[in-house]
């Protein structure tokens, strides 16, 4: 009898996989703000282990989770010292590096950042660009939209800053 891929359990790693990933840090004085591997000139900062960027860090966790190869945490966690001050650009290379390697390609990534401020609409493709050098692909192949908090909660209150982020994989046969 032929056991066909679906019956042996293989069918996890067939086909298109989506990932989600989220993060957020608090905000402090003293700035730059560090978004998708852009310095964005604003009073506040993202406070983190690593360089605290809010959206590469959404970005890895999306693509780990499609893949189903854990999370930011489990790769690079706080609790080592190498890690500090880590740029979260190499962080999500080193992640890809690890999907790629299981044989998955890049379909597209959704993004959502929620800041009260500053307003990203002047830099929303810079930061489209480099998410995309990044990974590699083409930016049309990287989406991302701002949100404000409307004033309300640790968003709105400019206390915290979040990111959402949506993955579709492919896997490379």
């Amino acid at each position: 009898m032929d056991v066909t891929k679906e019956e042996s359990g293989d069918h996890a790693t067939q086909g298109s996989r989506i990932g989600i990933g989220h993060d957020t840090h608090r905000l402090a004085p003293g700035g730059p703000l560090r978004l998708g591997g852009t310095d964005i000139p604003f009073h506040l900062h993202a406070v983190g282990h690593s360089d605290a960027d809010v959206l590469l860090h959404a970005v890895t966790d999306a693509l780990l989770g499609a893949a189903a190869l854990g999370d930011i945490g489990e790769l690079f966690p706080d609790s080592d010292e190498r890690n500090r001050g880590r740029d979260s650009g190499e962080m999500l290379q080193a992640a890809w590096q690890k999907i790629a390697a299981a044989d998955f390609r890049i379909v597209n990534i959704d993004c959502i950042v929620f800041a009260q401020q500053p307003k990203l609409s002047p830099y929303k493709q810079t930061i489209r660009q480099r998410i995309a050098a990044l990974l590699g692909v083409p930016a049309d192949c990287v989406g991302l939209k701002a949100k404000t908090g409307e004033s309300v909660g640790p968003v709105g209150r400019e206390e915290a800053i979040m990111a959402e982020c949506v993955a579709l994989l492919e896997k490379v046969v």
